[in-house]
């Protein structure tokens, strides 16, 4: 008989080929147990780490920070992606809720305004903490206060203001 040769492996009752479960290298495994889901990102590592404060106070404070994150992405984002083996139609695509759209960007901006008021620094602490793609380390300054507070050590000056910084616009948001 012709045809490609069966892979070798176990198989299921039903034939099919079970596959071993991909739980990625030594660092995605230690970061997940570490953080668990929210390691993603910069907010959700600080948040594991319990720099944003305990219960349901902090969970509020996380919840905040990825709202406005995921506004600021839809709203600012530049460009779309593209794959060569994507579908250029776009297929059959609700109609965009116009009204929700422009809501969302006036809460964003608001939100944005809020902060900028708060002065230069505020907003770039904020901006590392909160809006910045940190998937997998940084700010620097919030590796080095997650680092401290793992091994129950004082954080240093220059990264506890920093969190202070971003912790206060975050706070007067979610208030």
């Amino acid at each position: 008989m012709a045809g490609r040769k069966r892979k070798a492996g176990p198989r299921t009752k039903s034939g099919r080929l079970i596959t071993p479960l991909d739980r990625g290298t030594e660092r995605v495994q230690a970061m997940q147990a570490l953080y668990g889901p929210d390691g993603c990102d910069a907010i959700g590592r600080a948040y594991r780490a319990g720099l944003l404060g305990e219960g349901n106070e902090a969970k509020a404070l996380l919840d905040t920070a990825r709202l406005i994150s995921g506004a600021y992405w839809v709203c600012y984002e530049q460009g779309h992606y593209q794959c060569a083996l994507g579908d250029r139609s776009f297929g059959n695509i609700a109609p965009i809720d116009q009204a929700k759209v422009k809501r969302r960007e006036e809460w964003l901006n608001e939100c944005l305004a809020v902060v900028n008021r708060m002065g230069r620094d505020v907003r770039r602490a904020f901006d590392q903490l909160v809006i910045d793609v940190n998937p997998d380390h940084g700010p620097t300054w919030l590796d080095t206060a997650i680092w401290h507070e793992q091994r129950k050590l004082p954080v240093p000056l220059a990264a506890k203001s920093q969190m202070r910084r971003a912790l206060d616009a975050l706070e007067l948001l979610t208030s």
